[in-house]
């Protein structure tokens, strides 16, 4: 974008304004470095365990502290760098502090708390729009709570959607910004359907991981819990369960059990089971004790589990980290805008991106390139893009065999024909390396024929580089 590519209109793209918003101001406040990402990280799981805080302070503030500790462990065993800055990530982010701010301005009787609320659940609308009924749902139950106590709900409510209408305004003028409004409607009924229905699973499956383990491991407790004490009939509890509904709702409709779509059900089901733990501990009756045993249960199985897993996790850098060292050795500065990746999202782009590397064209992702699938929005896809790749043919084409739905392999490139036909009457493969981690197996560098370098030289250009490091060294 930074280049004269422009969002929805040169990049097909499934992902909604908020996304591209988000993290615009991520490397504004951060910086675009791996560390500026990884401290934005810790700043989100920072922000949620304090409003996790802030829910819980009327009953302990404890059991903010620890739901927000499970989640982050929970996150950190879900890959950790992997799955950092997931929009659902931020998504729960956002639903929490919204959570926060609701339940002090009521708490409190303040209303233009619920500007903040508004705010913070119209822009998680922003990223996907599935939050959107929550935003509404948790109005409405706002509103009946303070027509209980005889007070006029209007300027509660009007704080509140003024609040939702912010983020619809910034969004507006990003698509303004661009000139990109029929371009992002054609987006949401095209692509935005067909990767809905791609790599959907089983409902058994979807069933299985709709919670992570440490979830599991203190629901039944808690359930018991807010069951024996009637607590769960509060306002604030049902607010609760309302998001751990819609939540659960959300993964669903998104249908590919990914660990990352569990992270709004996740937050408000830790959080209220936190929160029914430790309300029952507190109490004089026998479930007490039932309360007690869960939470022992918590510090002494599921932290120990989760550290344990942490142990397992798997960085998934050395694709990255070798693909840099072979465009690097092939001259990064000759390839800016004369590049083209063929991969799902991370590993190519990501690599192009420490380079500082440009591509051929805005192609970004290679789903619909390989689809196994056939559908008048694919064809029309392949077709813009081989005329863009046609028009600039890149000097070098790199192919990862990751490929989304399917086995990862490399004999994705055959399922398109046409295209498999011209990188292999135009192209040379110069590189090709295999990787045993968890997310990539391998990638082909593939060099336009006219350029390809021999090994004599190869020779002279290392030769030419090692003198004119020699000469700067002396200088």
């Amino acid at each position: 974008m930074a280049h004269g590519f422009a969002p929805y209109r040169d990049i097909p793209d499934i992902n909604m304004p908020g996304s591209h918003i988000v993290e615009r101001w991520q490397v504004s406040l951060f910086g675009g470095s791996d560390l500026g990402a990884r401290i934005y990280d810790f700043t989100l799981l920072g922000l949620l365990t304090l409003a996790m805080i802030v829910i819980a302070l009327p009953y302990d503030w404890l059991a903010g502290f620890f739901a927000g500790v499970l989640f982050i462990l929970q996150h950190a065993c879900n890959g950790g760098p992997w799955n950092a800055g997931q929009r659902d990530e931020v998504m729960a982010v956002l639903i929490m502090i919204g959570y926060a701010f609701l339940f002090e301005g009521l708490r409190k009787r303040k209303p233009f708390l619920l500007l903040a609320f508004g705010w913070a659940l119209g822009m998680a609308s922003t990223l996907k729009p599935t939050v959107a009924p929550l935003g509404m749902a948790l109005l409405a139950i706002a509103v009946w709570q303070i027509r209980k106590r005889d007070e006029a709900p209007l300027r509660y409510v009007a704080w509140g959607v003024g609040g939702a209408l912010i983020p619809g305004l910034i969004v507006f003028g990003f698509l303004w910004h661009y000139h990109v409004f029929g371009e992002f409607l054609y987006c949401l009924r095209t692509y935005v359907p067909l990767y809905a229905g791609m790599n959907r699973r089983p409902f058994g499956l979807l069933l299985r991981r709709l919670l992570p383990f440490g979830a599991w491991g203190i629901l039944p407790f808690a359930g018991a819990a807010a069951l024996a004490t009637s607590r769960w009939r509060t306002w604030e509890s049902g607010a609760l369960l309302i998001g751990a509904t819609f939540g659960a709702l959300s993964y669903f409709a998104q249908g590919k059990g990914y660990s990352h779509h569990t992270y709004p059900i996740a937050a408000c089901v830790l959080l209220w089971s936190s929160i029914e733990l430790a309300s029952a501990a507190r109490s004089k009756k026998r479930i007490s004790a039932l309360a007690v045993v869960g939470i022992v249960a918590a510090i002494f199985v599921v932290l120990p589990l989760y550290c344990y897993r942490l142990t397992r996790v798997i960085p998934n850098n050395g694709f990255g980290v070798s693909l840099e060292s072979d465009l690097s050795q092939m001259g990064d500065e000759r390839l800016n805008g004369r590049i083209q990746c063929l991969d799902v999202v991370y590993g190519c782009y990501g690599a192009l991106y420490h380079l500082g590397l440009v591509q051929s064209t805005p192609i970004v992702g290679d789903i619909l390139f390989f689809a196994p699938q056939t559908s008048p929005t694919i064809d029309q896809f392949r077709e813009s893009s081989f005329s863009m790749i046609l028009s600039k043919p890149p000097a070098v084409i790199v192919v990862s065999d990751e490929w989304f739905d399917q086995p990862s392999t490399f004999d994705k490139v055959d399922n398109w024909p046409r295209f498999a036909d011209y990188l292999k009457s135009n192209y040379r493969l110069s590189v090709e390396k295999h990787f045993t981690e968890r997310a990539y197996t391998g990638y082909r560098i593939y060099v336009i024929r006219d350029q390809v370098q021999t090994p004599d030289a190869r020779a002279q250009m290392e030769i030419a580089a090692a003198s004119k490091f020699a000469s700067a060294g002396r200088k």
